[in-house]
């Protein structure tokens, strides 16, 4: 409501900008800590089967809106019927491929890839590879310039952690790539 008033200043509509800003940001950051304590404390029992194609396919018309001029590759060879719960497998997604877009390159190029019982999201980038011992734990960025709180990856990690699943980090020809095994 500050941000319509006619009488605001540039300087004031750029704090009052900020203001909002950090505020969201706190926001997500509570919504994540949430999450995480509650995966932690086992509040998510409802688990049904879920095929991961179909799920993936369903998803798609978001995560293309997200991927911007980023082209989205599918190579989907089988499709693993995974006995989970949905919100959280929706959030490892969603973590995975907000990273995926948000560490690429204008004009870059994501794969989503079942191969068996794994799920392969693979990105370009112009960023070095990954520090695999550290990139799962809470609050870790690879550096200050790096968008977003530290805590999606450890959001799938738990989130792999929860089901007996497993979450594994590569970087080859140049690419990220972060591995889901059932």
């Amino acid at each position: 409501m500050l941000l319509q008033q006619p009488d605001l200043t540039e300087r004031q509509a750029e704090l009052i900008q900020g203001l909002y800003e950090t505020s969201n940001r706190l926001a997500r950051l509570n919504r994540n800590l949430l999450l995480l304590a509650k995966i932690d404390n086992h509040q998510y029992g409802q688990m049904e089967e879920i095929n991961l194609a179909a799920f993936l396919h369903e998803l798609l018309p978001s995560l293309e809106c997200l991927a911007g001029d980023i082209v989205l590759h599918k190579e989907f060879h089988g499709s693993p019927v995974l006995h989970a719960n949905r919100t959280l497998l929706e959030s490892l997604m969603n973590n995975l491929i907000v990273n995926a877009v948000r560490h690429n390159r204008p004009g870059g190029e994501i794969t989503l890839a079942i191969v068996g019982k794994q799920f392969v999201i693979s990105n370009t980038s112009d960023e070095l590879p990954l520090d695999g011992t550290l990139i799962f734990n809470r609050f870790y960025r690879p550096s200050e310039k790096t968008k977003g709180n530290g805590l999606g990856l450890a959001i799938v990690k738990a989130v792999c952690a929860y089901h007996g699943w497993t979450v594994s980090y590569q970087h080859k020809h140049g690419e990220h790539c972060f591995i889901v095994d059932f």
